[in-house]
This record gives C-alpha cells, structure tokens and sequence, in this order.
C-alpha cells in the first residue's frame, strides 16, 4: 500500500505542477464564461438600430396592420429579461403598392446597394398561399426574420378577427401571448425550472464526459511514454505491475477531482449575483445536493471504469498513432451512451431508462442524468453502483494481466490470439 501512495504522489505531483495542467485548468472556466457573455455582448451589439423596410402590397391596409406591429414593442412569450435588457429595433417602413416583376428587380438592385434593408412581398396571393417572402442581405438574422413573421401573422389574424366582428381590445386580450413556466416538482414543493433542470444536466454530463475521456486517455499516454523511454524498466525493479497500475491511475484520478474542484469553485464565484444579473437564465440554475454526491460518485466509478480500458490499450501499443487505432473500444461505449440520453431526459424512470442505466458501460452518463432529472428509487441507484463496482474489479484485473506483460512488450502490438496468451500467462 505504501508503494501505491508513493506511485499515487509521484503521478499526481508530476501532472498538477505541469504547464499543461495550469493552463487547462484555466482556460475552461475563461471558455466557459467566455461562452455565456461574449454571445450576449455581441447581441446587444447588434441589437437596435434603423431597418429600412419595403412592404409590396396590393392592400394598403395590410400595410397599415404590419407597419402599427413593428412600431412600438409587443409583448412576447419568449422574452427573457437579458433580452429586454437589449435596444429596441426601429423599422422605417415605406409602403409600395405597386408588385409587378420589374417593381421586384428594382427593389432587389436596392438592397443591393444598401438603400434598404430589405422588402417584404406581402401581395394578396402570397397571401392566399401562405407564403411570404423576405428579401435581404441578412437573411442569416434569424431574430429579424421571427420577428417579421410574428408581425404578419399577427396584423392578418387581427384583421380576420376585427372583420368576424371583435372589438380592437377583445382582439388585443385573445391574442395576448400566454406565458408557460415548467417547474419541477421536488418533494411536494416547486423547485427549479424545466428549462433549468435540462440544461443544468446536459452541462454536467458533458463535463462528466470530457473529464473522464481525457483522463482515461491519459493514463493510456502515461504508459506510452513511460514503456518509450525504458522508466517502467526501474520502476518494476521495486514496485510490483499491479501496485504500478493503481498508483497510476488513483494518481490520474485525483488529477482530475482537483481540476473539477477548481472548475466548480470558478462557476460558484461566476454566478454570484452581481458578476451575473440575478435576473438572468444562470441565475435560475441550481444543482441539488444529491445532483452534486452523484456526480464525485460517477466520475470515480466511470473513470476507473474507462482509465482500467485505456491503460490496458496503453501496454499494448508503443506509439500514439497505435493507441489512436485501438482506442475505440473504450471510446464507443461513453459515446453511445451520449447519443441514448435523449430518452432518458424525456422518461427518466421507464423500463427502457432503468436497463440502460443498469448498463456499466453507460451508468455514469444515464444514471447521473436520472438523478439530475428525477432522482430514482434508492434500491436503482445502489445496485447500478454495484454492478459497476463489479465490473471494475473485472476490468481491473483483466486490464492488470494485460498491463502486467504489455508493459514489458515493444515492437508490433499483440494480435487477439497472443493476447489470450498473455492473461493465461499472466494468470
């Protein structure tokens, strides 16, 4: 044990005070904070200011309807308050009442040049067939584009509803957009949000992801760069292949709960109020207790899962782009299980959930997301720990038989009929 912990300080020591290390651990909360408010700063950059509008209509009173829509600001049901935060739109509308083929060239040949930013073609047949054009040089502007079809849909259906004989204020209260907040239900009080809930477990399972991928991954490195440069060769000489094993990878592991620690303290000090308004989507995140146990747990038990798989695929090969063609083993099952998440965040405690999740393979992913999501019976989650557990003894042991003559190996890497020879030999 002794020589685990000794194997276990050199590991972490050697890779926590590496550059590379600092570095990472640094730049993901700055991209993660990058992320969230340089988007927003852009958008309230690019928010507000003159549109140039041309509206081709055969009805003038069509016109007339959309021009009192884009004039002062609407409620909307998707608002949010960074929204609001951000300056009004001003249209300028001219109305044209002329749609012929050579009033559209001419049009275009303005927007062309700049003289407006765009027309609307809004003739009784488009009309009729529900089709209408905008035509801009911005037309990857998605916000104008929403915003220009609500305009229309709402000026023609207030129109519609005033010809059926409705008041202007009866109209105004029917299509009043109505607000749907989703909250989730925790012990018999409201908690967080659905939007919330959902995003909160995306962001977790995909650090979850990338941490265990990257650490798995580098253990398998480790190895390769200890057999390249003979180090094992000393190092057998006083440790034993397995005490080597476990000091690397506890090592490694606690490489990566110091970085998560870090991350996690840099996303408390972000979100406090005031760095981030607390009016904002961020502040509406809360990760529960039991979300936070169940993430230290998964991580543990998938790490050790994955970094078993990778220092096996590490003692078999001798150079990166070897260890780059027999990763996929241990790369396939992890991303599977991304790709399966869909059904457990939409029905986290189905039958289909509950076996996936029983799946090692794929536990730490799903089962953490049914825990973010709705938090399984008591009974579910100790016999998933169980069957991991399991497996990882397994792996290990396996993973130690390969890893106990691979280590010594160089040269071509093994094919599946002498890797049969190794485990009975090591056995």
């Amino acid at each position: 044990m002794h020589n685990v912990w000794t194997l276990m300080q050199r590991e972490y020591l050697e890779r926590v005070r590496s550059r590379s290390f600092v570095i990472f651990t640094l730049l993901m909360p700055a991209f993660m904070a990058g992320s969230v408010l340089i988007p927003a700063k852009l958008a309230e950059m690019n928010s507000g200011g003159v549109r140039h509008l041309v509206l081709v209509v055969n009805n003038p009173q069509i016109a007339t309807a959309v021009m009192q829509e884009l004039g002062p600001s609407k409620p909307q049901a998707s608002t949010s308050p960074d929204e609001e935060a951000l300056g009004p739109t001003t249209y300028v509308v001219q109305v044209d009442t002329t749609p012929t083929e050579a009033e559209r060239d001419l049009l275009r040949q303005q927007v062309s040049d700049g003289k407006i930013t765009g027309f609307l073609w809004l003739t009784d047949d488009a009309l009729a067939k529900h089709s209408v054009t905008y035509s801009t040089k911005e037309a990857a502007d998605f916000g104008q584009s929403v915003e220009l079809r609500n305009a229309v849909r709402t000026a023609i259906t207030k129109q519609h509803l005033t010809a059926k004989g409705m008041s202007g204020p009866e109209v105004e209260s029917l299509l009043t957009p109505i607000d749907l907040k989703t909250v989730r239900i925790e012990k018999g009080r409201e908690g967080a949000s659905g939007t919330a809930v959902f995003v909160t477990a995306i962001g977790m399972v995909m650090l979850l992801y990338v941490v265990v991928m990257i650490y798995g991954v580098s253990v398998m490195r480790s190895v390769i760069e200890e057999k390249s440069t003979r180090i094992l060769e000393v190092l057998l000489s006083s440790v034993t292949s397995k005490e080597l094993l476990a000091g690397k990878i506890l090592g490694v592991g606690a490489v990566g709960l110091t970085q998560i620690l870090i991350w996690v303290t840099c996303a408390v000090l972000f979100s406090v109020p005031g760095l981030i308004a607390s009016k904002s989507f961020l502040g509406e995140v809360h990760i529960p207790i039991a979300g936070m146990v169940a993430f230290a747990i998964f991580f543990l038990l998938g790490y050790l899962l994955y970094s078993s798989m990778y220092a096996a695929i590490g003692s078999m090969v001798t150079t990166d782009q070897e260890a780059q063609q027999m990763q996929w083993p241990a790369m396939i099952p992890i991303i599977l299980a991304v790709f399966m998440m869909n059904p457990v965040l939409q029905h986290p405690n189905s039958p289909l959930s509950f076996w996936l999740s029983m799946v090692p393979f794929f536990a730490p992913i799903l089962m953490l997301v049914r825990v973010l999501i709705e938090q399984p019976p008591l009974w579910q989650l100790a016999l998933c720990v169980v069957i991991m557990l399991g497996t990882i003894y397994g792996l290990l042991a396996l993973s130690s038989r390969i890893y106990r003559v691979g280590i010594l190996m160089y040269g071509k890497r093994p094919t599946l009929a002498e890797l049969r020879r190794w485990l009975r030999y090591a056995g």
